[in-house]
């Protein structure tokens, strides 16, 4: 299977619900793992949450099946009678300085355990787990464990793995505290403007931008996408020339060698009424005050699922 086709398949198992996102409780996630991949096991299944543990903001359906499938990997690691097969799960509240966990940035989080005392991973495989289709398992697809990764990087946040062989596994997940979207609240467009049911997408991702280009595509949106100010410029500007200007432009602040603020700017001397979203997967709280003083029109924060990026548009472009 080509590597396209592979990444469209995890997008299509991590996408689970309809993106949406809401408050969930960090009980409620091992909770509900637990009752649906525990239900015909034998195995103890524990689970400890802190006490004042912060909730999450997810999807819950899809960040639900991550730790159905971590449960499920961890009760079929487990050794026969006479040992006691054990499975912990466990939840609290950590404060990452900046480094300390690979891809994330410093922030307050929630950090997920789930801990079983099985046969081990052999030190050979521990990186092998995250490739797609890799498994030891007579029946496996060895599909999960990519999906669930691919889930949480896109929530913001990170899955770790430790295992001895004889001893057991333990896979942690860190999940940033739950913080609704909303501290810049999205500028409506005036009842005056021509809508076009276009949007234009600036970032030097890639596969940002086919994301965000199949979600525009489900919302109804036709859409050009850039990858950087001089393609987003001419992209503006053709439409520009013909009456047409795009409804709403999504403007990735940190592109290499140019800033989104520099290309919010360039747009705006094209045409002072471009309606800008600013996209960031920095802290919002901290970067809403400089937004709406630029006079962006809203702003976005990554990973952003379908709800937020609909409603963000609906109120910018009318």
């Amino acid at each position: 299977m080509a590597a396209r086709d592979v990444t469209r398949r995890l997008q299509v198992l991590a996408r689970g619900g309809d993106g949406s996102r809401t408050q969930v409780a960090a009980r409620a996630l091992l909770e509900g793992a637990a009752e649906l991949a525990g239900a015909a096991s034998t195995a103890e299944i524990t689970i400890d949450v802190a006490e004042g543990t912060d909730a999450v903001w997810v999807d819950s359906a899809q960040m639900g099946q991550v730790f159905c499938d971590l449960v499920r990997n961890a009760l079929e690691a487990l050794s026969p009678a006479p040992r006691r097969p054990r499975v912990q799960l466990r939840a609290a509240n950590a404060a990452l300085p900046d480094g300390r966990i690979s891809g994330l940035t410093a922030g307050d989080y929630v950090e997920f355990e789930v801990r079983d005392n099985g046969n081990g991973i052999p030190a050979e495989n521990l990186e092998k787990i995250w490739e797609p289709f890799f498994t030891t398992r007579k029946h496996g697809a060895g599909l999960g464990l990519p999906a669930a990764l691919a889930t949480v990087r896109r929530h913001g946040g990170q899955i770790g793995v430790d295992s001895e062989v004889g001893v057991g596994t333990v896979f942690t997940v860190f999940l940033p505290r739950a913080q609704p979207p909303g501290m810049l609240r999205a500028q409506p467009a005036p009842s005056a403007r021509f809508r076009t049911g276009r949007v234009l997408v600036v970032d030097d991702d890639a596969q940002i931008r086919e994301i965000t280009g199949a979600m525009l595509e489900r919302l109804d949106y036709r859409f050009d996408l850039a990858a950087n100010g001089a393609e987003a410029l001419a992209s503006y500007r053709r439409y520009l020339d013909i009456g047409r200007p795009y409804d709403a432009v999504l403007v990735d602040l940190t592109i290499p060698g140019e800033s989104g603020e520099e290309i919010f700017g360039q747009l705006r001397d094209l045409d002072p009424d471009a309606r800008v979203v600013a996209m960031s997967g920095r802290n919002a709280e901290e970067l809403a005050p400089r937004c709406q003083a630029l006079g962006f029109c809203g702003l976005l924060s990554k990973p952003y699922g379908l709800s937020e990026l609909g409603q963000t548009l609906q109120t910018v472009a009318g």
